[in-house]
């Protein structure tokens, strides 16, 4: 009866590539820390046109 069962083999999965770090979620902060950033870039800026 054996001799009638296919065997077969797994097939070979190649592992993910990993090379970056899974990154959570952004913190609260960050917008008004990226906001202040912009505001004081835009200040200096007209600063240095006027």
């Amino acid at each position: 009866m054996s001799d009638n069962v296919v065997q077969f083999r797994r097939v070979e999965k190649k592992p993910d590539p990993k090379d970056k770090k899974p990154r959570g979620p952004m913190p609260g902060w960050v917008p008004f820390v990226v906001l202040v950033v912009v505001a004081i870039g835009i200040y200096f800026v007209q600063q240095a046109m006027a």
